[in-house]
């Protein structure tokens, strides 16, 4: 049962950064195991029913949702072998990994944050939402309704892309997206250190049901 995480995780998060080789994390696995695999796979668990309920498709199990700490740095410049932070998503199985849309947190020595989005492009799917956008502007405007205040908007723009006159002033920063992530953080440590952490992040997860839904039903089109 997900308790929260301790100032142990962050202490780890902190070491693994100044000490990030082999020796260090093999000396020091069951730290890391207590500290951080153990709540993450813990609150993966705890908010596995309210993402099932949103949709059953999304993979919830902790050995494909959390991610492990080795990173892969094949074609990374930083050769680090290890993450000096934590993160999990929730994602439809058989979909491309990084253009799949899904729900995810992450977790660091700075804070957390959690919410909905695309890692990388997904034309087809945001073309399909700027159709929406024309053609029942109403429909997405009430599905992004019950996050007014709660998320921040983070978007891959296509900067040639003009946004039609007719576009609500509320939808005009979705239109030329072509990748996307609503996100909020929580700083208050005393929240995540709690079981509460669980219930905020489930209870958000909610109020993002519609606009998951509205996405995942869209006709794709490939966007010329």
């Amino acid at each position: 049962m997900f308790q929260g995480f301790t100032s142990e995780t962050f202490e780890f998060y902190m070491a693994i950064r100044f000490n990030n080789n082999r020796e260090f994390l093999q000396a020091n696995q069951e730290w890391y195991q207590s500290a951080v695999r153990k709540p993450l796979v813990e609150l993966c668990q705890a908010l596995a029913p309210t993402v099932e309920a949103i949709d059953p498709q999304l993979d919830t199990r902790p050995g494909r949702c959390v991610a492990r700490i080795n990173r892969d740095t094949r074609y990374a410049r930083d050769k680090s072998p290890y993450r000096d932070h934590s993160f999990m998503k929730f994602r439809r199985l058989g979909e491309g990994r990084d253009q799949t849309l899904g729900f995810y947190f992450e977790l660091s020595d700075q804070g957390a944050s959690y919410g909905l989005g695309i890692y990388h492009r997904n034309l087809p799917m945001m073309e399909g939402l700027r159709q929406a956008i024309l053609d029942r502007p109403e429909r997405v405007l009430e599905a992004l309704a019950p996050l007014e205040g709660r998320f921040v908007l983070h978007g891959d723009v296509i900067k040639r892309m003009k946004t039609p006159p007719q576009v609500p002033a509320a939808l005009a920063p979705w239109y030329p997206l072509r990748a996307f992530y609503l996100e909020k953080d929580i700083l208050d440590f005393d929240v995540i250190k709690s079981p509460r952490l669980a219930q905020q992040i489930a209870g958000d997860y909610r109020l993002a049901q519609p606009l998951y839904r509205l996405l995942t039903g869209l006709d794709r089109k490939e966007d010329l």
